[in-house]
């Protein structure tokens, strides 16, 4: 059964029920407007991967040695510069250590450190609190600077922008390198203080939410769209939560004065945090994801249209912004779920540099805001936004801050940081050892140990004779982006799957992506303008700007969130498992070093897919009971009915996922009697039958679960 079929069975069952549960009264009902909730996003999540961090940032010191990345970047510094350098900070004695490369020697350079006021934009003005810590002086090719400040200096000062300018003038005249805190040192700053999650500059946002017509609730609960039903921020049991709502509202609906994009634009949360050809069909015209069909100012070297409606292809000027016409690169839209540690922390031993700290983007170097050739501002995902922002939102391409679009706030970034970092799995699954999945399906077990087996002649990897070797556990432990091969040679974790630990780390390759003949965005008719895109760097060659290499995805999600690879050429999780299988990858430098390469027969490209269906689908329903839960908790029925609404639209997933590999049939059925049962959930405007109702759908998610492993 297709989705659209699945659909309409849904909205006939939905049809038939839901009026009189809709209509049912009890004291018990909760009808009230209320506000939206985390959606995807929950505290758990967001406190794990802050743990997650926490243990690396006190292992280095934490606050007697925190580290800022310093560069030129667009929309943040006020020219273009090569120059780069770093900042360390000892917040509990008050020393400041500052080293830049780079820098004119001619002239005199000043050093500051600025905290944003909680009203005013990112960018630095008059009402923040700026401290110029000092003149850097030459030293060689480096320029330096160190500055005891006392022990007092930051207990009632949070550094929020380091800034380079030249001597005498401020950071509000002039801004040569800008480098940025993260929400994890604000959320480890707030920590000490005994109130985790309370950060200084938080300001929620309300707007009022509009009233749906009950045929509107069944629709939508069916088929979900972009928009969503804000209200004011709730009175939660965490400040995390009131984090991660904040982060949300300004996800789905913050332009920042610009063309009318948001986050959401481009990273639906019905679909997935992303879009595809298929969605985007079904969006009108005056979507903003098309204002450069729609707005003069952006018809030209801002998207091309075809390739963005017949691919899902975004244009990206990740290399910089001073050569529109011709310096761009066509990329998919990659999901934002699941950034766990493994997903962004940077590896050592694949030839990139550090920074970017964090792998964000396709090729993992960050977003597009470099400017002048430096190292991306940090390349932490509070830079990425800040990128996205100078990138995607512009009235005109002239991209000028105030006029075509505004900077966030501290406290939006904050917020950002936050909901995006509490989206999806709080950790890799477990393939190996004890407690791993055990799949009652036997292609589907095949395909978890071909994925898992490293193959002969790479020791101390040991292979399995008995299955043929995969070889994805290398780059994608666990069905993961960790690197293990990282971390047994200089981690030293045990080579052993079922043993290994501190996969930590998230790898560059080049895969041979690149080099596949016939890719669909070349064969469109007429021809579009499609440049090679050199992946991570800006270092100009014949394969583009950079060193070729990009990072690796995680693939727990991957089944459900095609089409696959960073220039969407690979339209089925089958065809991106044979991918492994062929000549381009074979014969790239990272397939080149494998002894043998990769050489598995069709039917074991089907069972690994199989395996990368199976846990997809098991991943959608994890998340569908989360939501479930999380709106019997709800406080008051539209903050239930918005995650009724996104536990459907993982269950429609679950189906389609299972129903393309032919899986599962059983569990199918029992995954489409639980999505018509939210769906009846979602018009019951009273509490204690709407939860019997999410528990009857839970059971039926159990058991569809129950068919899929043991």
């Amino acid at each position: 059964m297709k989705k659209k079929t699945l659909k309409l069975a849904a909205i006939a069952f939905v049809l038939a029920c839901a009026l009189p549960m809709f209509f049912a009264g009890s004291d018990t009902s909760d009808t009230e407007a209320g506000p939206i909730s985390t959606g995807r996003g929950t505290p758990e999540a967001l406190e794990a991967n802050y743990k997650a961090w926490r243990v690396q940032y006190v292992h280095n010191g934490a606050d007697r040695n925190m580290g800022l990345s310093l560069s030129a970047a667009k929309g943040l510094s006020t020219e273009v510069s090569a120059a780069y350098g770093e900042v360390k900070l000892n917040w509990v004695d008050g020393i400041v250590t500052v080293e830049v490369n780079n820098l004119q020697k001619t002239e005199v350079w000043d050093f500051w450190l600025i905290d944003n006021s909680a009203s005013s934009s990112f960018l630095p003005d008059e009402s923040d609190t700026m401290l110029r810590v000092g003149s850097l002086s030459n030293d060689g090719k480096v320029a330096k600077l160190e500055a005891n400040l006392g022990p007092a200096a930051f207990e009632n000062f949070e550094p929020d922008l380091a800034v380079v300018t030249r001597a005498g003038k401020s950071p509000v005249e002039e801004r040569l390198l800008v480098g940025t805190t993260t929400l994890f040192h604000r959320l480890y700053r707030s920590e000490q203080k005994g109130q985790l999650g309370v950060l200084a500059d938080a300001q929620p946002v309300s707007r009022p939410a509009r009233e749906l017509s009950l045929f509107e609730k069944i629709v939508e609960a069916v088929m979900p769209t972009a928009e969503a039903q804000i209200g004011p921020i709730p009175n939660p049991t965490t400040p995390l939560e009131v984090l991660i709502t904040a982060g949300r509202q300004s996800f789905l609906n913050d332009t920042f004065a610009g063309n009318g994009r948001t986050c959401a634009t481009c990273h639906r949360e019905e679909n997935n945090m992303t879009v595809d050809p298929e969605f985007i069909s079904t969006l009108p015209i005056q979507d903003p994801l098309f204002v450069a069909e729609t707005v003069p100012a952006l018809a030209a070297n801002f998207e091309n249209p075809l390739l963005m409606r017949k691919l899902g292809l975004i244009l990206e000027n990740v290399d910089g912004l001073d050569d529109l016409p011709n310096k761009f690169v066509m990329r998919g839209v990659p999901h934002t779920l699941a950034l766990i540690p493994n997903t962004l922390n940077p590896a050592v031993i694949d030839g990139t540099t550090i920074p970017p700290n964090e792998r964000t983007g396709w090729s993992g170097d960050g977003a597009p805001i470099v400017s002048g050739g430096g190292p991306a501002l940090a390349g932490t995902l509070r830079a990425f936004i800040i990128g996205a922002i100078t990138q995607h939102y512009p009235k005109t391409l002239a991209r000028q801050v105030g006029s075509d679009f505004i900077m966030p706030t501290v406290a939006q970034l904050d917020a950002l940081e936050a909901f995006q970092k509490s989206t999806g799995r709080q950790a890799d699954i477990k393939l190996a050892g004890p407690g791993a999945l055990s799949f009652k399906n036997p292609t589907v077990s095949l395909g978890r140990d071909i994925f898992n087996n490293p193959g002969a002649g790479f020791p101390p990897f040991v292979n399995n004779p008995n299955v043929a070797a995969g070889r994805c556990l290398f780059c994608h432990f666990n069905a993961g982006a960790g690197d293990l091969v990282e971390a047994v040679l200089i981690g030293g974790s045990s080579p052993d799957p079922a043993l290994a630990t501190n996969v930590n780390a998230n790898a560059n390759f080049d895969t041979g992506v690149e080099a596949q003949p016939a890719q669909p965005a070349d064969l469109l008719v007429p021809p579009n303008q499609n440049p090679p895109d050199g992946g991570f760097g800006t270092t100009p060659g014949p394969g583009g700007f950079g060193n070729g290499t990009f990072n690796t995805p995680v693939l727990v999600e991957a089944a459900d969130t095609g089409p696959f690879f960073h220039n969407n050429s690979i339209e089925t999780i089958e065809g991106a498992v044979a991918f492994y299988n062929s000549n381009s990858f074979n014969n790239s430098p990272i397939g080149a070093a494998l002894p043998g390469g990769i050489r598995l027969e069709a039917t074991e490209i089907v069972a690994v897919a199989a395996f990368l269906r199976v846990i997809n689908s098991l991943e959608n329903i994890r998340s569908s009971v989360d939501l479930e839960n999380r709106a019997k908790n709800a406080v008051n029925f539209s903050q239930a009915q918005e995650l009724l609404k996104l536990s459907i639209a993982e269950l429609d997933d679950a189906i389609e996922v299972l129903d393309c590999g032919g899986l599962h049939p059983e569990a199918q059925l029992k995954l489409l009697q639980a999505a018509a049962l939210d769906a009846v959930a979602l018009v019951t405007s009273n509490k204690t039958i709407r939860n019997a109702i999410i528990n009857q759908a839970i059971a039926l998610k159990n058991s569809a679960k129950s068919e899929m492993i043991h």
